[in-house]
């Protein structure tokens, strides 16, 4: 909003000659000096007050995906044409952003980035008639691109040292039935694909007191794919979170 103050809040207006002039300005700015241009354009109006004056009213939209870049200068034939600047606004003022806040918002919102969702959960699995209960480790890939699974488990908050412990779970073996519901390696995710992994609760505490890994402390899943590991939330573990999963 051009004519109004902000602290105190106050109306004061701007004449037809400034109205005329800003709305100048401010095409200059969208069509010169933002790269790329606005998509959808920035909505423009002014407002008539009752002292002959006005107020204009500039409505921007956020960009979806990527960010919009302020041009150093605005003659093409200026070598510091093709440099920029980014800036946000967030509590009423705006700021420039750091290189890695660029990196940072770009990396979020590259709609090619491969990516797997990950998560943590207990409960009850049916196997062969016969019900048991299960840690397990989830992924959906929400990339367009493919993505191909390696190996996949659980990270454990070592209390000790705080480290965290790897725990691999098995690939699919008919000599561990256990297993059947595992994701094989090498498998590859399509947009919207899933894999899982699944370990019993029995194993799962033999693992933890083999490795005095003790309660409470804090899982997390990982997947680890030829694009890197990606990681679930850190979950709460104890032995209520364990116990529950027979009454899920």
């Amino acid at each position: 909003m051009y004519g109004i103050r902000d602290d105190p809040f106050e109306l004061i207006g701007i004449s037809r000659d400034q109205l005329d002039n800003l709305k100048n300005a401010i095409d200059t700015i969208i069509n010169i000096k933002i790269d790329p241009h606005l998509d959808p354009p920035p909505i423009i109006n002014p407002i008539f007050l009752s002292n002959g004056l006005y107020i204009l009213g500039v409505q921007i939209f956020p960009k979806e995906k990527g960010l919009y870049a302020i041009r150093k200068k605005n003659n093409p034939n200026n070598p510091n044409f093709l440099y920029y600047s980014f800036w946000i606004r967030s509590d009423g003022r705006k700021r420039q952003l750091s290189m890695e806040e660029v990196n940072s918002y770009i990396i979020k919102t590259d709609p090619y980035r491969k990516y797997i969702k990950v998560r943590v959960e207990f409960g009850l699995v049916g196997k062969s008639g016969k019900v048991e209960e299960y840690v397990s480790v989830h992924g959906v890939n929400k990339s367009v691109r493919p993505i191909t699974v390696g190996s996949y488990g659980f990270q454990i908050l070592n209390k000790n040292d705080d480290k965290w412990f790897g725990l691999w779970l098995p690939a699919p073996n008919y000599r561990y039935p256990t297993t059947i519901f595992n994701t094989p390696p090498n498998t590859k995710l399509l947009d919207g694909d899933k894999c899982s992994g699944y370990y019993p609760i029995s194993m799962f505490r033999e693992d933890l007191s083999n490795h005095n890994l003790t309660l409470p402390t804090k899982i997390k899943g990982f997947i680890y794919t030829n694009d890197g590991v990606f990681y679930s939330e850190e979950k709460d573990l104890n032995e209520n979170m364990i116990s529950k999963s027979s009454r899920t």
